[in-house]
C-alpha cells in the first residue's frame, strides 16, 4: 500500500505532504477544452516529481466531461470521444490509475454534526433529513455546474444502467490500449435513487455489475472503503477480500464512518466501526500494492482550508496501521490464499 493524498500544484500543498512522508499524489488535471490534454497532464507530472512525488492516479474524470452519457442525452457521443481522447492522453503521460463516478446527482450530504470529539465538525448524511431538502443535500462541497438544482426528469435503474453500460463499451478497450485502469468511485452515499434518479453503483453486487459487464484487466474499483462501509449491512472488511482477489481493487480511499445508509458520520479513523487494522492486513492478504488515499476528514479547531490538520492526523494513524502489521507480521499471517 501506498499511502497518498489530494493536492492540486500548490507548492505549499506539495510540502505538506512530503512532510509527512509520502510519496503519493493524487490530482485532478483541468479539462477546460473537455478532455485532459497531453501538455497539461506532462507539466503536472513534472512538477509533481520536483517535489519527489509519484502521481498514479487522476481523482476523477470530471462529470461535465460525460453528464450527457449519463443521462442518454444527445451529444453523448461527442463526450465519449473526449473521454477516449482523455484517456489516450492519460496513458501517454504514463499515469496508471483514473477514475470516476457514475453519480448522476452528485455526493450527498446533509448536515454537519455540532457534538464531534472535542467540538469537532463530522460531515453527516441523513436520509430523513434529505427527504424534507432535497435540493439542499446536492449542495455538498459545492455544486457541479453540471447538475440541475433539481432533475428535470426521472431515471430508473435499468435505463441508467443501459447508459453506463455502453460508456464502458465504449472507454474500457481503449483503456486497455492506453494501458489505464478505470476505476470507479460507488455512490455516496449509497441508496438506490434519489428524488426519481436511480443510484446504480449502490451496493456491492452493483460492484460486482461493473466489472461483469465489461470483463478486463483495466475494468475495475476505485474502493471507496468509506462509502462501501456505509453500505447497508456490509463488512467493509470481506469486501476488500472479494474484489481485492479477483484483482480489482485499483485504487483505495481510506476512512471510517460510524454509522450506515440510511445514517452516518464522517468520524475520526480511531471511533468508527470498521477495524482498521484487520482492513490494513486486508489489503496486505490481497496483494494490494496500490494507492490508499486519506479521503474526507472531520473539521477540527485552527485547520485550514485544505483541513491539513485533520489530514495529518489521519495520515499518521493509517501509517501507525502499516507499520504495527509490518512489526507484528509473523502473528498475522495472511488469511487464506491471494
Amino acid at each position: 500500500m501506498k499511502i497518498g493524498l489530494h493536492a492540486g500544484m500548490q507548492d505549499d500543498a506539495l510540502r505538506f505532504i512530503r512532510q509527512l512522508g509520502l510519496r503519493q499524489v493524487i490530482s485532478a488535471p483541468p479539462a477546460p477544452d473537455g478532455y485532459f490534454d497531453l501538455p497539461t497532464l506532462l507539466r503536472m507530472k513534472t512538477h509533481f516529481a520536483s517535489f519527489v512525488l509519484e502521481w498514479q492516479v487522476i481523482e476523477n474524470l470530471p462529470t461535465q466531461l460525460y453528464h450527457k452519457a449519463m443521462w442518454g442525452l444527445p451529444g453523448r457521443d461527442e463526450q465519449i470521444e473526449n473521454c477516449i481522447r482523455s484517456i489516450r492522453n492519460v496513458g501517454a503521460a504514463g499515469i496508471p490509475v483514473l477514475q470516476y463516478g457514475w453519480m448522476i446527482l452528485g455526493g450527498l450530504r446533509t448536515e454537519y454534526s455540532p457534538t464531534g470529539r472535542g467540538g469537532a465538525r463530522y460531515s453527516r448524511f441523513d436520509l430523513s433529513v434529505a427527504e424534507r431538502h432535497p435540493v439542499a443535500a446536492m449542495d455538498w462541497l459545492g455544486s457541479d455546474p453540471c447538475y440541475p438544482k433539481a432533475p428535470d426528469r426521472k431515471l430508473d435503474a435499468d435505463e441508467a444502467w443501459q447508459h453506463y453500460a455502453y460508456f464502458l463499451r465504449c472507454l474500457v478497450p481503449v483503456a486497455e490500449e492506453a494501458g489505464v485502469k478505470l476505476a470507479i468511485h460507488p455512490d455516496d452515499p449509497p441508496i438506490p435513487h434519489y428524488m426519481g434518479v436511480a443510484r446504480i453503483i449502490s451496493s456491492l453486487d452493483a460492484l460486482q455489475r461493473v466489472i461483469d459487464t465489461v470483463p478486463s484487466p483495466n475494468n475495475g474499483l476505485g474502493f471507496c472503503q468509506g462509502t462501501i462501509a456505509t453500505m447497508a449491512g456490509v463488512d467493509v472488511v470481506e469486501a476488500i477480500y472479494r474484489f481485492g482477489r479477483q484483482g480489482k481493487i485499483f485504487f483505495a480511499h481510506f476512512r471510517n464512518p460510524r454509522g450506515q445508509s440510511p445514517r452516518f458520520d464522517e468520524v475520526f479513523p480511531d471511533e468508527g466501526d470498521t477495524d482498521m487494522f484487520a482492513a490494513v492486513r486486508a489489503y496486505r492478504d490481497v496483494g494490494y500494492d496500490g494507492v490508499m488515499r486519506i479521503d474526507h476528514c472531520p473539521s477540527v479547531v485552527g485547520d485550514n482550508e485544505r483541513s491539513d490538520r485533520s489530514f495529518a492526523y489521519q495520515v499518521g494513524y493509517a501509517k501507525g496501521l502499516v507499520a504495527a502489521l509490518q512489526s507484528f507480521e509473523p502473528h498475522f499471517p495472511p488469511r487464506g490464499g491471494h
